[in-house]
This record gives C-alpha cells, structure tokens and sequence, in this order.
C-alpha cells in the first residue's frame, strides 16, 4: 500500500514540476521588466470591452498566484476600472500560454474536451466575474498600507536583472511546491486508500462532486501550471464535469490566495467576489450536467 501511494506520488510530482518551474520563470521576467503603467493605457471606455482586455492582458502575463493579486491591486489604484482588474487577475491563473500548455499536455490522450472546457469557460467566467464586480463596487476597494504587498516582490534599485530574477524564480517556486506536494499527497492518498463505496457515492451524484472537487481545490492551493495533473489522476473517480469544477475554481480562488486577498482588499469586496466565484463556476458546471 505504501509503496503505491509512493508511486502514484512522485508521478504526479515530477510529471508536474517543470511547468510550475517554467511559470516561476517567466513570471520572474514579467515581474522585472514590465512595468504596470503600460496596461493603464490600453484600455477601452466600454465595460465589455475594457473587461476583455483584461482577459487579453491575462493570456500574456503568465503571473504567479501571489503576484497577480497585488498587481491588480496596482492597476485599480492607477485608475484601471474594477472589472478590468478582476478579469485579468481570474483569467491570467487559467489561460496564460504555460497552463494552457500544461492542461493540454495532461489531458490530450484522454479527454481533449477538458483542455477546451477550462479555455472558454475561463474567459467567459473572468469577463462574467468581472463585469458584476464593475458593476457592484464603484468606491475605493483597495486597503491603503504602507507593508509590502507581495513576498515575492523584490524592487531595489540596484539590483541586478539577473539577480532579480532568479530571486523572484526561487521565492515563487519555494512558496508553491509545498502545495504541490499536499495536492499531489492527497491525490494519491484518494486513488489509493478510498473505499470503493466513497468513490461510488461521489461518483454516482455529478451535483455532489462538483461541490467536493471545488472544496478540494480551493483547500489544496495548487498552482495553476500544475494542477492539471493532479486532476487527470483524479479523472476516472470523478468525471470531467467535476474534475472542471476543480480546474476552473483553484486557480481563481483558494486559501491561500483568499489571504492574500484580504491584505489587499476590503472584506466585503473580498466576500463578495469569493461568492461570485463559487456560484458562477458552479452554475456553469451544472449546465454542462444538464446539457
């Protein structure tokens, strides 16, 4: 038993581990050299459109879960519009070109349908989230302090390019393999050690799983350019619906980033998104159910 929990572990460890280095890196490289005023100019009057622009500004800016939050925070106080915001920081964990990478690279043998899903339904549900939020919160949502906003921000002025990067590299990737390694425990722990009757229950009701596999995503943490691997080990338990639930809720939201969350926003702007979060995803979930 200990020897296949062992097994199905480290599989899914190192199957995962050099997509979440690559994000590291080219989140290290965006962080250094991009500067935030340059988002500020490229944004359309229209709610719509300004909210698709975040999406866009998303697929190109491959940010880690710990950065993305402050740089949104940034962008509303320079003016950016709320629902720009929030797009960007729901649809950048999702559709950014290294998680597309690796979900395609989980799933393409055994359900390509999954690697669409999560694409579409990102964008869509981004642009949703965001336009609500626009449109629910129109005075200042951001806590105004003087502490640094995100660890892995190194801004001296002296510092070396390279220095830098590798840094911020090391940082992001120091701070999320400990996840990886609990998502990846527990997922093996799941395929190993659950009772067959468990599995049949969860397995029998496509509502109920939906809700588990959002509830263990958020609880997990995981980074986005590796969970896909924790969700194709979990794929012939659950099913697809349920497996994108969790695909589609743990990069937009989990403990981790709720914490973060806090330090930056206001509470009900906090809550408030969180609920929006949960409700849409799951709504969507159930319509492909249904349909």
């Amino acid at each position: 038993m200990f020897h296949n929990i062992a097994v199905v572990f480290m599989s899914i460890f190192f199957e995962s581990l050099p997509f979440l280095l690559l994000g590291s890196i080219i989140s290290a490289i965006i962080e250094h050299f991009v500067s935030d005023e340059t988002f500020e100019k490229i944004i359309p009057k229209n709610i719509f459109l300004a909210s698709l622009t975040g999406v866009f500004m998303g697929f190109f800016i491959p940010a880690c879960d710990c950065a993305v939050i402050p740089i949104s925070k940034r962008l509303i106080k320079k003016g950016v519009p709320i629902n720009v915001a929030i797009s960007f920081m729901l649809s950048s964990p999702i559709i950014n070109p290294v998680v597309l990478l690796s979900t395609y690279y989980a799933f393409y043998r055994i359900d390509r349908k999954i690697f669409f899903l999560r694409l579409i339904f990102g964008v869509v549900i981004s642009l949703i989230i965001g336009i609500i939020m626009g449109l629910l919160f129109k005075d200042k949502v951001t806590k105004d302090d003087n502490k640094e906003e995100c660890s892995c921000h190194h801004h001296e002025a002296k510092e070396k390019a390279a220095t830098h990067i590798i840094k911020h590299t090391a940082s992001d990737l120091f701070d999320v393999v400990k996840y990886l390694m609990i998502g990846a425990l527990i997922a093996s722990l799941c395929q190993v050690l659950m009772p067959k009757s468990a599995i049949n229950l969860f397995s029998n009701n496509k509502i109920l799983s939906i809700i588990v596999l959002m509830i263990f995503a958020y609880l997990i943490s995981l980074c986005s350019t590796s969970d896909s691997f924790i969700g194709k080990s979990l794929l012939s338990t659950f099913g697809r619906t349920s497996i994108l639930a969790y695909l589609l809720l743990g990069p937009m939201i989990d403990i981790k980033n709720t914490v973060v969350l806090l330090g930056n926003y206001k509470t009900k702007f906090v809550a408030t998104l969180i609920s929006l979060i949960f409700i849409v995803i799951f709504v969507f979930c159930v319509m492909v159910v249904v349909l």
